[in-house]
């Protein structure tokens, strides 16, 4: 590579080389020697030593290797640790019981196996869980509803998309078990959540014996609100807990009652009695479609990571008194908790000094610095991906300019804190980090309570866990020490914000930095030419820098890639995600930069096929037509695929166009079968698509679909037509 400097090897030879250089040496030292063939032992003995000197050969090799990784570690560059799963887990207890508190740090498990290890998670907050159960979920539009239990309230949780139309209202019914006068806290999580400014009215309702069957749906009025107590979501504006309180008179309601009301398919029917709340959703627009998509709405339900509490005080040993002492703990890395400026604040390191008499003082805290004040202070440096504790060297009369107090010699040092609060005893310990990628199972999986609570009856994840990976490969540590001693963690250039967005989380497997844009008279819009780029949703303003982010799909289950596809055709970031990057971006980039952290923008691309059969095929059964045509759907849909598609199979950039000839050269039917006779595709325009530069080839079919630089395709559903042939 031009201006690269290239290491030196420092022995090229190989075992054929040394074999040749030593034969041609027996004529100057034993001249009587004249059988050179192999079947000699002679030949034998030097054919050995030159394999064993082409082995210290590739050790020598070794030596630049070596020194390079030497280098890293002097620079404090090491592997990115290992990352744990993370699932709601949802509680259930004995009908009619009182309601139970789930400690912070509460443990529940996957099954133990025989093959598998159980995987451990631990909640992350307190929860007060209620002896009712949200069991079901509805989508009414029109007359008319569907059951969306399965998307958003029970497994899988695969979510739900709802658009509204203009002056047209739909409602989510939600139904419980029970009643309860208790506070009623639903966790809203969304794929897609509304758009800060929307024409969108919301309004709660619920049933009641006194109104009759759907009457509360549209009854106006006090009879049929709950209290609505707080709404963190701010309007379905971002994940968060909406907090209801339903008054005395909610009664329970079957839905074969609600003669105006029917269900679209003999699926969708609920049968069940049920306490029923209903969030109503009106669109004032005239024009505008308002769309949005709820990934899941959760109950008695809190989040829990594979990333476990010490027990109990750990001790990590004892002070010599000398300078930078260093200590491990048991268990590494540390978990790093996410959204906060101090991730590794659970980790508390204590020092008792030793007297003269054998006895101790009492513990004392010592605090996380990232570099040392100079002069004496209470102070440890923390490596969170080794585990180590490191100390200063300040000493009042050996090193009076050093930087954080040597603890005395003698002095104990432990990693946790034992206290006394309302005469109960409290141990706040550190998390580490217990698992990587096998954390990330399936919906349904997690289902053992490691400590019994008194009416807890059993636990579940009604979603995948994910957010897992695995500590960093040895290699891909070395691949990016150049990118980290280019930018030292300082997002300058555009390359820089995108390096740095995927050092903020493990969870992302695409990301493009967009800088600022103005028109030019080459665009569709040229009479706007020197103005901001404000298309897409996206402010291109000279001070400001987007960032699409596309999270990574490897790490949700071992999956297929066809199955991939059909569960994620275009995978959206969370918001916490997005919050995550922006949080670890924000800290390294300049004051003056306007930063926006945004999801993907997808083009949904219709593939039209008209593909010829050979009969013969048919007729000896190989495959017949339905078969046929869905294998060249799969093939079609993974083909567009974001993450998965693309001809080497790693998917497709931001802004790279789509041809007709790479799609044919990768859906063609072996000959023997039979051949594509037309080919074509086209770009497909949800409502909810922002406006595009090129919106005018919509809907007309093309050999070639330009894709603007903010945008990356997806596929819509293919449109194929399978003719047989003699």
């Amino acid at each position: 590579m031009a201006g690269r400097l290239i290491p030196p090897n420092l022995d090229d030879r190989t075992w054929r080389d040394i074999v040749e250089q030593a034969k041609a040496l027996i004529p100057r030292y034993t001249p009587e020697w004249t059988d050179h063939n192999p079947s000699d032992l002679g030949i034998t003995l030097i054919e050995l030593f030159a394999w064993m000197a082409e082995s210290m050969i590739y050790r020598l090799n070794q030596v630049p290797e070596k020194n390079y990784v030497e280098f890293l570690n002097l620079l404090g560059i090491t592997r990115d640790p290992a990352t744990p799963a993370s699932a709601y887990i949802t509680y259930r207890l004995v009908p009619n019981s009182e309601p139970v508190t789930i400690p912070k740090g509460h443990q529940v498990a996957t099954p133990q196996t025989e093959t598998d290890t159980a995987s451990i998670f631990e909640t992350d907050h307190a929860l007060r869980v209620l002896a009712t159960n949200l069991t079901t979920a509805l989508l009414v539009q029109g007359r008319q509803y569907v059951n969306i239990s399965t998307n958003l309230v029970a497994a899988p949780l695969s979510g739900k998309p709802v658009s509204i139309a203009p002056e047209t209202s739909a409602w989510i019914l939600l139904g419980f078990d029970a009643n309860t006068t208790d506070e009623v806290r639903l966790a809203a999580r969304f794929a897609q959540p509304l758009a800060s400014e929307n024409p969108l009215e919301m309004a709660w309702h619920y049933s009641t014996e006194a109104l009759g069957p759907t009457d509360w749906l549209t009854q106006q009025g006090d009879d049929s609100a709950p209290i609505l107590t707080g709404d963190q979501t701010e309007g379905l504006q971002k994940n968060g807990v909406i907090r209801l309180t339903l008054p005395d008179n909610w009664a329970a309601q079957t839905p074969d009652d609600w003669a105006d009301l029917s269900p679209q398919t003999p699926t969708d029917r609920a049968k069940e009695p049920l306490f029923w709340v209903g969030l109503e959703l009106s669109n004032r627009s005239e024009t505008s479609i308002i769309s949005f998509t709820i990934e899941q709405v959760l109950f008695n339900s809190v989040l829990a990571t594979q990333a476990l509490t010490i027990p109990q005080p750990e001790l990590l040993g004892t002070s010599n008194g000398l300078p930078f002492q260093v200590f491990e703990l048991a268990h590494q890395p540390l978990y790093k908790r996410p959204q906060t400026q101090t991730p590794y604040d659970h980790l508390i390191v204590q020092v008792r000094q030793r007297r003269e008499d054998g006895s101790f003082d009492d513990w004392q805290d010592w605090h996380h610095k990232k570099d040392f004040p100079k002069g004496a202070g209470h102070y440890f440096q923390l490596d969170p991906v080794t585990g180590t504790v490191r100390f200063g060297n300040y000493h009042p009369n050996i090193s009076p300019a050093g930087h954080g107090t040597i603890p005395p010699a003698g002095s104990e040092i432990r990693a946790g804190k034992e206290f006394v609060e309302n005469g109960v005893s409290q141990f706040i310990g550190y998390r580490y980090v217990a698992g990587g990628t096998q954390g990330n199972v399936a919906p349904g999986s997690i289902q053992v309570v490691r400590s019994l609570l008194d009416n807890v009856v059993g636990v579940t994840n009604l979603g995948a866990a994910t957010g897992g990976s695995d500590q960093e490969a040895i290699e891909e540590t070395k691949r990016r020490a150049p990118e980290v001693l280019r930018n030292r963690y300082r997002a300058i250039t555009v390359a820089d914000y995108e390096y740095l967005a995927r050092e903020a989380s493990t969870d992302i497997q695409k990301v493009r930095c967009l800088p600022p844009r103005h028109f030019t008279d080459d665009d569709v819009f040229s009479d706007r030419a020197g103005q901001p780029w404000n298309y897409g949703g996206l402010n291109r303003s000279p001070d400001t820098l987007n960032v699409i982010v596309i999270p990574d799909l490897s790490q949700v289950e071992t999956l297929t890639p066809l199955e991939l596809v059909e569960r994620e055709p275009s995978p959206m970031p969370s918001q916490e995600l997005l919050q995550e990057v922006k949080a670890y971006l924000d800290e390294r980039r300049p004051l003056t930069t306007h930063l926006n952290i945004t999801s993907p923008r997808y083009v949904p691309i219709r593939v039209e096929a008209n593909v010829q059969l050979w009969e013969r095929v048919t007729l000896r059964g190989l495959t017949d037509e339905a078969q046929f045509t869905q294998q060249l759907q799969d093939k079609i849909k993974l083909f567009l695929h974001p993450l998965l598609g693309g001809m080497a199979g790693q998917g497709w950039e931001i802004g790279q166009d789509v041809t007709v000839a790479s799609l044919f050269e990768f859906i063609q039917p072996d000959s023997a079968v039979g051949f594509i006779s037309q080919l074509q595709m086209r770009t497909v325009l949800p409502p909810n698509t922002p406006v595009r530069p090129n919106q005018d080839e919509g809907n007309r079919l093309s050999a070639w679909v330009r894709i603007a630089d903010y945008e990356i395709v997806c596929a819509a559903e293919p449109e194929i037509t399978v003719e047989v042939l003699n």
